[in-house]
């Protein structure tokens, strides 16, 4: 029998994630730190908080990174089935990559580099209030067309178009859509686009088309695509502007706290300025060094007589000598970054994959 509540979900995380390399090339996007969690994690824990029981996470690049991290879900209080998309030909392709695990269920398709300040909660009660063949969260943006653009008369969907060159409204769609089972079929109907690929608009587009009603709904709260550097720190400060103040690790006498600053058991700090928000995890070392604003540091990482600001740092880095300044950076896991002893050069800006080296001589 058919269930038309929203228990399921189909997660998307096969994306090669090329415009974040190097840091994608030995881990899936998916599993990039905002605020000191993957993206993946965020993603999941929103799923839970709807009401979501069951996702299907269709995966791709270094699917046993993702199985290793998700496991059968049950950290996250969801069952996980891991799906596979053959080739990356469209977000439609992928859905229908899951038509086994979705069955004639209603659905939520989520993708899983989408983060939003308020989760999918409220798509999901929309959906159940209203009973569309789509519900689909929308936001406004200044400049639509690198997104699926709706058009809308109410909250009624009357167009939807991919990527236009010359876009019809500012409304973007947002990354996370409810469907009831009619979808399939339009899916199934869909033929390939210009470039090649299944679009899920245009297959909304035949539900449109064809009469069935599609809502749109405004997301509430900030919006982000982490598809790129830029936008993984513009995260980064939006989850860390939320986080609340706990200091866990030591602080000598001469260290200065300002703003809110999580700091995780046995890290230490020794004649430091912190400036929150700022988040820093389990047994780091940081001396003689201003950490902050809108800084994350994963575990066992070591900061000596350096600045560091608006920065996204994984576990086991080792920053030393950054007289002159580390911002606007992504460092993946076991980076070292070793400043000359005398400098007065602009800050750095990096982005470095895992094990990456850098020192001045």
């Amino acid at each position: 029998m058919a269930d038309n509540s929203l228990r399921k979900a189909v997660v998307l995380c096969a994306g090669e994630g090329t415009r974040l390399r190097p840091l994608t090339f030995s881990r899936p996007k998916h599993l990039l730190p905002v605020a000191g969690k993957p993206l993946l994690g965020w993603a999941l824990e929103s799923l839970a908080t709807a009401g979501i029981e069951e996702v299907g996470l269709v995966v791709g690049h270094r699917p046993e990174s993702i199985q290793r991290y998700v496991g059968d879900g049950a950290a996250f209080g969801l069952e996980a089935t891991y799906l596979t998309q053959p080739k990356p030909l469209g977000l439609a392709h992928a859905v229908d990559s899951a038509r086994e695990f979705i069955g004639e269920n209603d659905f939520l398709l989520y993708l899983a580099d989408n983060l939003l300040e308020n989760g999918v909660a409220p798509l999901v009660e929309f959906y159940a209030a209203h009973r569309p063949a789509a519900a689909l969260f929308a936001k406004e943006v200044p400049d639509p067309r690198a997104y699926g653009v709706l058009v809308t008369e109410g909250a009624r969907v009357t167009q939807l178009l991919e990527k236009p060159p010359d876009p019809p409204s500012n409304l973007a769609i947002v990354g996370a859509y409810a469907f009831s089972h009619t979808i399939m079929q339009a899916i199934k109907e869909t033929p390939p686009s210009a470039r090649g690929e299944y679009e899920i608009t245009d297959a909304i587009q035949r539900l449109v088309s064809s009469g069935q009603e599609v809502l749109a709904l405004c997301a509430e709260g900030f919006w982000e695509d982490a598809g790129r550097p830029a936008e993984l720190l513009k995260a980064n400060r939006l989850y860390l502007d939320h986080i609340a103040p706990e200091i866990l690790g030591d602080l000598d006498d001469r260290c200065k706290v300002e703003g809110p600053v999580r700091m995780g058991q046995g890290t230490r700090a020794v004649n430091c300025r912190l400036i929150g928000p700022c988040l820093i995890g389990a047994n780091c070392t940081l001396r003689d060094s201003t950490i902050g604003p809108h800084v994350s540091v994963d575990s066992g990482t070591s900061i000596t007589d350096s600045r560091v600001e608006d920065c996204i740092i994984q576990q086991d880095c080792q920053l030393h000598h950054l007289r002159s300044g580390l911002t606007d950076s992504v460092l993946g896991v076991q980076v070292e970054v070793i400043g000359p002893e005398n400098s007065a050069e602009a800050p750095l800006r990096l982005l470095l994959g895992d094990m990456s080296s850098i020192r001045a001589f």
